[in-house]
């Protein structure tokens, strides 16, 4: 059995272009003729073979995208409408970064705590700061988020997830209790997070279409919502595309929060039920560290504003080293997703109620079957002191429109939001929010 010449596999060099079918044959049969044992060339074929089918694939489905939607130059980028934005969103979302989305949005939420003018509020109607209301309410934002960004601007589930929120936050804008301001930034984050930890954490960076996609749907949803940008927003109402109303709302953004973004008791009350939350299954002797790792990922500025401590090195190590084999492990050695994932059930028929399949802490609304309540998830939850599918008070039937928000909210406002749905058929939201837009 002969040796491996090491200097003559060192000399085994990839295309520049990546690895392409083309070179696969010559690739293995090199490799083949360097190793020992006549069995090895199978295995080192197979792995090869892998990572071509990894590389070939891996962009293919945002190219076709790209290709289907002929978004293809910045100049074109300036007639995406709000359909458009949506079935790319929608893409991302569900498909090319589920991950890393959620996980922005949740910091996205996290942020928004660190506004004193917000957590007052919270703290003050003991929506997302007590233990007792913020599990369903989590759920219910996140419900409401999830709806809107996924499914399309002109349909009715769409506009029903608009028309709740505006339903619910009606009544302190008219006190005066939600700001402008407060929505202003709260739109922000939900533009600016997912798409910064998609571009430090995932495995490829966004598009400047897809870049365009986030400007396009926020902006179209703060009209929706009633959102003013004037007097805030450098080019309010003259903005070309999705881009530059992305570049105006993040400028806006970094600057509010050098004024705004800092300590006060509500913000720590606030953040504190949200990490309690986001832990609830991290084993107790874990904690600690799962804290900080939340910490690592917030930020300086965001962690001063709610009086956390500075972690140490080893947590910020373990976390940015975990992210970068992630990272690399999606890029070359992992296909991509089959089909995209599915937040919600179908309306039911007769009821119109919807189940939503996923949760953090408590399963409203979750679809009470063998496998959610005993499959490998529902024993891990159990086991770490969760909750599985099947209690009557977390309606496994689903939800309706109304029923979603604080307790003492749910079955009312049906009127109230049919005039908003009206209002928004009347704003032609799947068009692009940037033709005459202010």
């Amino acid at each position: 059995m002969s040796s491996i010449d090491l200097s003559s596999l060192l000399r085994l060099q990839l295309p520049r272009g990546g690895i392409d079918f083309s070179s696969f044959s010559s690739l293995c049969a090199s490799a083949a003729r360097l190793l020992p044992d006549k069995s090895l060339p199978v295995a080192v074929a197979a792995v090869a073979g892998y990572l071509v089918i990894c590389n070939a694939v891996r962009f293919r489905s945002i190219n076709r995208l790209k290709k289907k939607l002929g978004y293809t130059d910045r100049r074109s980028l300036s007639r995406m409408t709000g359909d458009d934005a949506q079935t790319i969103m929608r893409h991302m979302i569900l498909e090319e970064f589920p991950t890393m989305s959620e996980l922005g949005l949740q910091f996205a939420l996290f942020k928004t705590y660190g506004i004193e003018t917000i957590s007052k509020l919270l703290v003050a109607t003991k929506n997302l700061a007590d233990k007792e209301n913020s599990s369903k309410r989590y759920e219910d934002t996140s419900i409401i988020f999830t709806e809107f960004m996924t499914s399309m601007p002109t349909s009715s589930r769409h506009m029903q997830a608009v028309a709740r929120i505006n339903y619910l936050h009606a009544p302190y804008i008219a006190s005066g209790k939600i700001l402008n301001e407060d929505l202003l930034y709260t739109l922000a984050v939900s533009a600016i997070e997912p798409a910064r930890f998609i571009g430090l954490n995932e495995w490829r960076a966004t598009t400047e279409m897809e870049r365009c996609a986030i400007g396009t749907f926020w902006k179209s949803l703060g009209d929706a919502m009633g959102i003013k940008y004037e007097g805030h927003l450098a080019r309010a109402g003259q903005w070309a595309d999705g881009l530059e109303f992305h570049e105006d709302i993040s400028a806006w953004a970094r600057e509010y929060e050098m004024e705004h973004l800092r300590p006060a008791d509500t913000n720590v009350a606030a953040s504190r039920e949200l990490v309690r939350l986001m832990n609830w299954h991290v084993p107790g002797f874990l904690k600690p560290f799962a804290q900080d790792a939340l910490v690592v990922l917030m930020g300086d500025r965001v962690r001063d504003a709610f009086r956390f401590e500075e972690p140490g090195i080893l947590p910020a190590a373990i976390i940015y080293t975990t992210l970068a084999l992630r990272r690399f492990a999606l890029r070359f050695f992992c296909l991509p997703r089959l089909r995209p994932l599915k937040a919600f059930s179908d309306e039911d028929p007769t009821t119109g109620r919807i189940q939503h399949y996923y949760y953090l802490v408590h399963p409203w609304y979750n679809p009470s079957t063998l496998w959610s309540r005993w499959g490998p998830e529902a024993l891990f939850r159990r086991l770490s002191g969760g909750f599985a599918p099947g209690e009557k008070s977390h309606m496994p039937e689903g939800f309706l429109w109304n029923e979603i928000g604080p307790k003492a909210q749910v079955g009312k406002g049906s009127a109230e939001m049919d005039v908003h749905v009206e209002r928004m058929k009347g704003l032609q939201r799947g068009k692009c929010p940037f033709s005459g837009a202010a």
